[in-house]
């Protein structure tokens, strides 16, 4: 809960009901532009990760799914925006392959450049790194911070989630933005 409240004083002023989520644009796995700003409307949560991740970005995203799904009707008002931290191998395809393994919620997955990855990190503070492997330029891992952003209706962040939280935190915090 510390480092929830210590990102969202880092992002931002406090207005009714949390900070502005910063507004970008990617690429989804269908090769279209997805803008933040155009989800008004919706609850999004925004969590970053990538498809060779065999842990924690595979659990945090049924966690996210299923709090979704637990809410019912109310769940169509929200998606989940999964924002590559490894845009080299993560392409549109090897997105739409990975989101379509989840169900129970919409999950658009997101990529760019490397520079626009960059930048969209640096804007919520998000912290990956490249950990080489033992076989050369395609044997890597991927550290890199593991939070998620409820962002409400009105764009705004309503709360943070960690990837340790357990299922029932998820469904609380996103029930908040989207009943």
């Amino acid at each position: 809960m510390k480092k929830a409240l210590l990102l969202l004083a880092l992002l931002g002023g406090c207005a009714s009901g949390g900070p502005t989520a910063p507004d970008f644009t990617l690429s989804d796995q269908h090769g279209a532009p997805w803008s933040l700003s155009a989800q008004r409307g919706k609850a999004v949560a925004l969590f970053f990760g990538f498809t060779h991740c065999t842990d924690t970005c595979p659990a945090t995203l049924a966690k996210l799914a299923h709090a979704i799904a637990s809410h019912g009707a109310a769940g169509e008002n929200a998606e989940i925006a999964f924002v590559t931290v490894d845009p080299q191998r993560d392409t549109p395809s090897v997105l739409a392959r990975y989101v379509a393994r989840f169900s129970g919620a919409s999950i658009v997955g997101l990529t760019g450049t490397p520079a626009q990855i960059v930048t969209v990190e640096r804007l919520y503070h998000v912290w990956a790194q490249r950990i080489p492997g033992r076989n050369g330029n395609d044997d890597y891992d991927e550290s890199h911070t593991a939070v998620v952003f409820v962002i409400d209706r009105n764009g705004r962040i309503a709360s943070m989630l960690d990837d340790a939280d357990g299922s029932t935190a998820f469904a609380t915090d996103i029930g908040k933005v989207i009943e």
